[in-house]
């Protein structure tokens, strides 16, 4: 497996694939707003935003997007038949290293994400109400608590 973060530069030509991808492995989780804020992604304008992507073999096998530094948007899809491998815990790390913070929601009923965020290195820091209405877990990264 190989992790690369994507350069601005890099990110128009492989969105659509993304977004593609997204609907195919994100196991409908992935809300409606994070997916058109990663299809509606302006490298000029969106400067706080990442897209770490890993390939097998030559073949994508997930990525992970973040808008300021996950404030705005933080999405991690792994191809169904390469979940349990890391993968999606290095995507994480490549923009935790890359921007020194992130943070993440986390529906409390994803157990599989939830392990994936604490394996980055991510701290749960509350319980908070998600876009869906579920009980969701924010995740974060870098940034200290007072």
């Amino acid at each position: 497996m190989k992790v690369l973060l994507l350069a601005p530069e890099r990110w128009a030509p492989i969105l659509a694939k993304l977004v593609a991808f997204a609907g195919r492995h994100g196991d409908k989780r992935i809300t409606a707003s994070a997916i058109a804020k990663l299809r509606a992604l302006d490298p000029e304008e969106d400067v706080d935003a990442g897209i770490a992507v890993a390939t097998e073999d030559g073949e994508l096998a997930g990525f992970a997007f973040a808008l300021a530094q996950g404030e705005r948007a933080c999405i991690v899809v792994v191809r169904d038949d390469l979940r349990g491998r890391g993968i999606g815990c290095a995507l994480l790390r490549a923009l935790c290293v890359r921007y020194g913070r992130l943070s993440c929601t986390v529906a409390a009923d994803n157990a599989s994400s939830m392990q994936m965020c604490f394996k980055a290195g991510m701290t749960a820091v509350a319980l908070q109400r998600g876009p869906t209405g579920k009980p969701t877990l924010r995740f974060e990264y870098g940034r200290s608590r007072n």
